[in-house]
C-alpha cells in the first residue's frame, strides 16, 4: 500500500490553515493565552513529524503556567471545537475539529474517541487479547508462539497494565529490530529481547498505543540527536547512559538546539564531553538562548597544558579496539536495549 507524508526540512517553513470561523467569532471572545494554546495545537496537527509534546513543554515553549495550558483546552472544549481524552497514565489525545462542518452537522454525533489500530470499536477485552495473539501469530510466521511468550505477553497485560494494542506494537517493534541484526536469535533470546524492551517502555511509564507511538518516534529523535553530536566529535561507539543523560540535559533542561550545540562543539579540539559540558552549563547560566546570544561570548584562550600522560601500552590499546568491536554490531539502536548479552 501506498504511504504519502509532506516532508519539510524546518519547522518553521510549514503552514498551518486557520478557518475565518474562528478568527472572526471564537478568538475575539478568549483570553489571549487560550488563543495561543489553541493555535500551537493545531499547528502541531498539520505537522506531524513533530516530537509529541506535553502540557509542561507547550507551557514553556509559550512562556504560560502548565495550569493555564490544562485551563485553555478546557475552555476550547467546553466551546465544543475540540476535545481532549486523556490516554495511559500522562497523555492526552487532542482532537481539533473542523469548526464549520461540526456546526453543519451539528446534528451527528461527532465521534469522541479514535479506535486503534487491531481493535474494533464493539470489542470487548477478551476480543482484544484474542486479536493481540492473532496479530503476533502472523508476525511469527514459520513458528507458533510460544508457551513462555504467551506467559510473558499475560504478565505484560497485568503487570504492566499494558493494553492489548500497545503489546501489539512493542512485540511489532521488537521483531523488527531483530530482524535487522546480522545474526539468529534463538527462541530464548528472542524472549530475553522482549523482555527489555517491553521493561524500557514500562519504565518510560508507556501503557497504551499512543504513549508506545510516542515514545518510539521521541527514542528515534534522542538517538538522531545523540549520532550527530558523537559523529561530529568522531566517537564510534555507543553513548553510555550517563552521557545520554547529559545530552538529555542540553537539550531539554537548557531547551538548546543542535545550532546553539553544534557552536559549543567547534569549540574543541578534543571528543570532550564534559568540556562541552561545561560551555552549555554556563551559557545557560548566562541565559543565551539564541545564535545572536553565543556571539557575544567569545571563547577564552586556553593555557597550555604540558602532557603528562604516559603513553598507552600495546595490551591495553588491543583492549580498548576489542571494546570498539563489540560496540559495533549494535550501534545506534532506536531505543535504550542493551542486548550485548542475548
Amino acid at each position: 500500500m501506498n504511504r504519502f507524508e509532506l516532508v519539510s526540512s524546518h519547522d518553521d517553513l510549514g503552514v498551518t490553515p486557520i478557518e475565518n470561523i474562528f478568527i472572526n467569532h471564537y478568538m475575539p471572545m478568549a483570553q489571549g493565552d487560550y488563543v495561543k494554546v489553541y493555535l500551537y495545537g493545531l499547528k502541531r496537527c498539520f505537522n506531524q513529524g513533530l516530537t509529541p509534546i506535553s502540557n509542561e513543554d507547550i507551557a514553556k515553549d509559550l512562556n504560560l503556567l502548565e495550569t493555564d495550558v490544562k485551563k485553555a483546552w478546557d475552555y476550547w472544549a467546553s466551546e465544543k471545537i475540540i476535545s481532549i481524552e486523556y490516554t495511559g497514565t500522562r497523555d492526552a489525545l487532542v482532537r481539533f475539529f473542523n469548526i464549520t462542518g461540526t456546526m453543519l452537522y451539528k446534528n451527528e454525533e461527532v465521534p469522541k474517541t479514535t479506535v486503534p489500530r487491531h481493535q474494533n470499536s464493539t470489542d470487548t477485552m477478551e476480543d482484544r487479547i484474542g486479536r493481540m495473539y492473532e496479530t503476533i501469530q502472523d508476525m511469527y510466521e514459520s513458528r507458533t508462539i510460544s508457551r513462555k511468550e504467551t506467559q510473558l505477553f499475560k504478565y505484560w497485560l497485568s503487570e504492566y497494565n499494558f493494553t492489548p494494542e500497545a503489546v501489539i506494537l512493542i512485540v511489532e517493534y521488537s521483531l523488527n529490530m531483530i530482524n535487522k541484526k546480522d545474526r539468529t536469535f534463538t527462541p530464548a533470546q528472542v524472549i530475553s529481547y522482549l523482555e527489555t524492551v517491553a521493561k524500557s517502555f514500562y519504565t518510560a511509564e508507556v501503557r497504551d498505543h499512543l504513549e508506545a507511538e510516542a515514545y518510539i518516534k521521541e527514542s528515534a529523535q534522542k538517538r538522531k540527536s545523540y549520532y550527530q553530536i558523537f559523529k561530529y566529535l568522531g566517537i564510534q561507539r555507543n553513548p553510555m547512559v550517563s552521557e545520554r543523560k547529559m545530552m538529555d540535559i542540553w537539550f531539554f533542561d537548557y531547551g538548546f538546539s543542535m545550532e546553539i550545540i553544534v557552536q559549543a562543539l567547534s569549540r574543541t579540539n578534543k571528543p570532550n564531553l564534559k568540556y562541552i559540558d561545561g560551555i552549555l552549563k554556563n551559557w545557560h547560566e548566562q541565559g543565551f538562548k539564541t545564535l545572536e546570544d553565543i556571539k557575544n561570548d567569545k571563547p577564552k584562550p586556553r593555557k597550555a597544558v604540558k602532557e603528562t600522560v604516559e603513553p598507552m601500552s600495546d595490551s591495553r590499546k588491543q583492549a580498548y579496539l576489542d571494546m570498539e568491536v563489540a560496540f559495533t554490531e549494535d550501534l545506534w539502536p532506536e531505543l535504550e536495549v542493551d542486548d550485548e548479552n542475548l
